[in-house]
């Protein structure tokens, strides 16, 4: 428990309450382990949404807020940040392995925002990107904002369902698949007219009927540069 008013006499007893936090954090660690079960046993059983990925960036997303918001010093949101990502990362890979594919460009990226245990493939360019998310259900397809093409993701049947990073102050990629995207409770549609213009329109799945819906996404943390 939070305790501001202890005060260690001495190293050792320092390490000891350092050695007893670590252990109820993995006793916690399990334990979230086990309801992750039961949430991918509960998808299988209920099909739709989440049956073929455990890609949820509006639930991460807020999930991300939340954290975000309960951060006090002397703990730095960079470091719940990654942790949190590693977590979240490891327990998605438990209900379904999560598949990645990106242009070089933004492969150190799509690693910072997926986490170590997604399945990670560099591909030549955003196109070949999209052909690999249409091929292979559950894939995200992580392209650099750079030179986006907006009509092509409109051709291609995918969605953006949200942007990178989640955290930070400008947005480098946007995350394209094959499903539907999820209301964060602060989002941003995405339209394009029929010249090919995109608008960012606040709030989800607000496209006006003359204009094509790209997705949607969530709006990402405005916290500064978040990696050390």
């Amino acid at each position: 428990m939070d305790n501001p008013g202890w005060s260690p006499r001495s190293l050792d007893e320092a390490r000891e309450r350092i050695d007893a936090i670590d252990g109820t954090l993995l006793d916690l660690l399990h334990e979230r382990a086990r309801v992750v079960e039961h949430v991918g046993r509960l998808k299988r059983e209920g099909g739709g949404v989440g049956a073929a990925t455990a890609f949820r960036p509006a639930r991460e997303i807020a999930m991300l807020r939340s954290l975000h918001a309960r951060t006090r010093d002397p703990l730095v949101f960079a470091t719940v940040f990654a942790v949190w990502r590693e977590i979240v990362s490891g327990f998605t890979a438990a209900q379904v392995p999560l598949s990645v594919t990106t242009p070089s460009d933004t492969a150190a990226l799509a690693r910072d925002t997926f986490g170590a245990q997604a399945i990670l493939s560099i591909a030549p360019s955003s196109a070949d990107c999209m052909t690999a998310m249409a091929r292979m259900p559950g894939t995200v397809a992580l392209l650099p904002d750079a030179g986006m093409n907006w009509r092509a993701v409109a051709d291609s049947g995918g969605t953006v369902v949200a942007a990178a990073p989640f955290a930070g102050e400008n947005i480098l990629a946007w995350c394209v698949t094959m499903g539907d995207p999820e209301p964060s409770g602060e989002d941003m549609t995405l339209a394009m007219a029929q010249d090919g213009t995109v608008r960012h329109i606040p709030g989800f799945d607000t496209a006006p009927a003359d204009e094509t819906r790209i997705g949607a996404y969530p709006l990402p943390l405005k916290t500064g540069r978040i990696q050390p």
